[in-house]
């Protein structure tokens, strides 16, 4: 699976809703491919430090699904009304 072409399924900064899809997709039998990264700030410097991650109050952390391009129709049917955050259309 990982030398195929993925396609994004989910995407979302929630980790609760993460684990929630990917324990469907599980359940179906689907395997996906996470992908879990910290948000980058948007700063003008190119020490791309964060001002909201000093304090540690903040984590903005971004969680991805992918699936291979045969069971994308059936991913985001199974997640779909069941998680908050399904992409249809995504060209990744």
């Amino acid at each position: 699976m990982f030398l195929k072409k993925k396609t994004a399924v989910y995407l979302s900064s929630d980790e609760s809703d993460y684990n929630l899809a990917k324990e469907i997709l599980d359940k179906e039998h689907i395997r996906y491919y996470e992908f879990v990264s910290e948000e980058m700030p948007v700063l003008g410097c190119g020490a791309r430090i964060n001002p909201a991650r000093f304090d540690n109050h903040i984590e903005r952390m971004i969680f991805r699904l992918s699936v291979v391009p045969e069971d994308v129709e059936s991913a985001v049917s199974v997640l779909q009304g069941n998680v908050k955050f399904v992409l249809t259309g995504s060209p990744h």
